[in-house]
């Protein structure tokens, strides 16, 4: 229940920040639209009794890592993404470990992640897991298709950005972890500043 009121209050502040852009822009109809579309299926959730303890989480950037042995004629798209997978976990442990995944390649396209790095600044291609990671029909590909990706000083974002014929041997997996609406709130309350400390009595 706390959670479907963290989701509504979020949304809440949203629809008044995009009216408030109606009325200074004139403009951002659609987005309006969609969070009416939002706030509708919003209502039904709250009206299935099974969703009650649903938890709503955020990936959050953690950071990159290296993955050296990337072949898109021998790996399927399956057995990238575990490379992908398994870089992000490697040297981790065990209770961060299992917390700590591959962002996949739609969820940094519509940058979903949290503190996700405007532009890939690294000198290898940031590649995402499926779905959403297939780029260009390539037949000398396992699956058929190249990768999509980020190359280095790409912005990290959908649209031309995002290169569609990507076949390196050596990239970058984007490391997320998952947190909670309330600690993803936790995370942007601003630190409490410290109490002026009063002089010292003679």
């Amino acid at each position: 229940r706390s959670e479907m009121t963290s989701l509504e209050n979020s949304l809440t502040k949203l629809e008044k920040a995009t009216k408030t852009t109606q009325e200074e822009c004139g403009a951002a109809e659609e987005g309006s639209e969609y969070l009416e579309k939002v706030r509708d299926l919003l209502q039904g959730m709250k009206r299935c009794p099974g969703l009650s303890g649903a938890v709503f989480e955020i990936p959050h950037f953690k950071s990159v890592a290296k993955v050296l042995s990337v072949d898109i004629t021998k790996d399927t798209d399956e057995e990238l993404d575990a490379k992908l997978t398994a870089a992000c976990k490697k040297g981790l442990p065990e209770e961060t470990r299992n917390d700590t995944r591959a962002a996949s390649q739609g969820e940094l396209r519509q940058r979903l992640v949290a503190n996700l790095p405007e532009t890939n600044e690294e000198n290898m291609p940031m590649y995402g897991i499926c779905p959403g990671c297939r780029g260009q029909e390539y037949r000398g590909s396992v699956s058929g298709s190249f990768r999509r990706c980020f190359k280095p000083q790409a912005k990290i974002a959908g649209g031309k950005s995002e290169s569609k014929d990507c076949n390196d041997g050596f990239v970058l997996a984007v490391c997320v972890s998952d947190l909670s609406l309330g600690e993803h709130q936790e995370t942007k309350a601003p630190a409490q500043e410290k109490p002026a400390e009063q002089p010292a009595r003679l």
